[in-house]
């Protein structure tokens, strides 16, 4: 598992402190589901962290660009996600670990980790089915042609019709409208 440690020893003296990081992060690929983002370039985090009287207080950004597929016509495209990143850690010496804090992680020794939150930030903004554009037909489910280049000669039949949950929508003359 990867790891992004930063150096917080500046912001532990006193309520108030804070740490900004703007920096590359070390990630080549993230699973989410059934999708692997393969990184273009390293995701980048833009993030502060805040002392409290409990802890630290994390918020800011990640930014990161990854290939992934299709998931209409399986075509490779650059998929770009901009996720919050939230969180805390605890201090231990200062606090003991509360219902409230029971997610945050820890400050060990004076460095914290934030790759489970950038992680997290990125995996949150995925599309479940990503696709490369909302206009995308796909592919056809007989012959497997890419139906956003060509055209195919095949036809949906009476049982594979009938095989679909919505076929019997079809007839369907009118909207229904929320008043009806």
């Amino acid at each position: 598992m990867n790891s992004f440690l930063v150096d917080v020893s500046s912001a532990l003296s006193e309520p108030g402190a804070s740490i900004e990081v703007d920096d590359e992060v070390p990630l080549g690929e993230v699973e989410c589901g059934d999708t692997l983002l393969v990184f273009e370039e390293p995701p980048r985090v833009s993030a502060r962290l805040v002392r409290t009287d409990i802890g630290l207080v994390l918020s800011g950004t990640v930014t990161a660009s990854a290939k992934v597929e299709c998931s209409r016509c399986l075509e490779p495209f650059v998929l770009t996600v901009v996720g919050a990143i939230e969180g805390g850690f605890n201090i231990p010496s200062v606090a003991p670990l509360t219902d409230i804090d029971e997610d945050w992680g820890d400050v060990v020794g004076e460095s914290v980790d934030l790759m489970p939150s950038i992680e997290s930030a990125i995996r949150l903004e995925v599309p479940l089915a990503p696709v490369h554009d909302e206009s995308c037909l796909g592919i056809c489910p007989t012959c497997g042609s890419d139906l956003n280049i060509e055209r195919c000669s095949c036809e949906v039949t009476a049982g594979e019709a009938a095989a679909n949950p919505f076929a019997a929508l079809k007839d369907l003359k009118h909207p229904v409208t929320p008043s009806e």
